[in-house]
């Protein structure tokens, strides 16, 4: 025989997984670009970040709600392609549903640079 799980116990598991968000993101050839990161009104945790064929010429700046999460930290440093490295940087942090995210991209080399970045993020704040 099933158990039958209670819909508000379902709604709580919904609420409390993991999700993700993907960016294209395009460093300026010897520029800095700046890129308005919106997500899903119900976000309220900000999980982690990863990148994708991001180098070590681009430094990245990431800024939520006025908090410099991260600064002038090599691009490449969040590449969850390495062998050595996991699936997510953690960057935990609660959100409001109207929050303002920023990536900042300072690239050094002469071509631009072009990689992926993905936002995870949960609708239920797991930090309290």
């Amino acid at each position: 025989m099933q158990r039958q799980v209670p819909q508000e116990k379902q709604t709580h598991l919904f609420n409390k997984a993991l999700r993700c968000k993907g960016f294209q993101i395009t460093a300026a050839a010897s520029g800095v670009t700046s890129d308005s990161l919106d997500i899903s009104g119900e976000a309220r945790e900000f999980v982690g970040i990863a990148t994708r064929g991001a180098n070590d010429t681009t430094k990245l700046q990431l800024v939520i709600n006025n908090d410099v999460v991260i600064e002038d930290v090599a691009a490449g440093f969040f590449d969850s392609s390495n062998a050595n490295s996991r699936m997510l940087t953690p960057f935990e942090r609660p959100l409001t549903g109207t929050d303002d995210i920023t990536l900042r991209s300072t690239n050094s080399a002469a071509a631009a640079n072009e990689f992926e970045l993905v936002i995870y993020y949960r609708n239920l704040c797991t930090l309290d």
